[in-house]
């Protein structure tokens, strides 16, 4: 049996000390919470919803919804990776569905892939939601935890 450490712990003992970001550790945790209210809106629709400064580390996006249609995905991304935190997931059919990076899907469905869990900003970005299979009609709901 191994008894390793990871980078950020890795890098504070050594000697000399390794500098860790404060978006890794002792960072404060901020929110960015978006709203939009969708009245048919086409598929294919880009929404922008939330916009995380400069220098930040994304650690979560949760997405939550009224039910939006029988055939309505959502994805979750950037203006350069629009499934960066999340690939399509559909569908948005029940009242209360519920997509995070970290704690997967209220329908049980696990995020194939992580790729946006810590992604670091190097310019004001927003994050990105884009609708797919029908048109859209209900709240939806943003929640992206970050630091600085």
């Amino acid at each position: 049996m191994a008894s390793v450490k990871g980078v950020e712990l890795t890098n504070m003992d050594a000697t000399p000390v390794v500098k860790v970001d404060s978006e890794s550790a002792g960072g404060n945790i901020k929110v960015f919470h978006g709203t939009f209210e969708a009245s048919s809106l086409a598929s294919g629709s880009d929404i922008s919803i939330a916009r995380i400064p400069a220098n930040s580390k994304i650690h979560d996006v949760i997405v939550k919804c009224d039910a939006l249609g029988g055939s309505v995905t959502l994805k979750c991304g950037t203006a350069d990776d629009d499934d960066l935190f999340f690939a399509v997931t559909g569908t948005w059919n029940v009242a209360g569905q519920t997509q995070s990076m970290l704690g997967g899907a209220s329908t049980g469905n696990p995020i194939a892939a992580m790729t946006g869990v810590g992604h670091r900003t190097t310019a004001s970005t927003d994050v990105i939601l884009t609708t797919g299979g029908a048109s859209a009609t209900g709240t939806i709901h943003c929640v992206v935890y970050y630091t600085q």
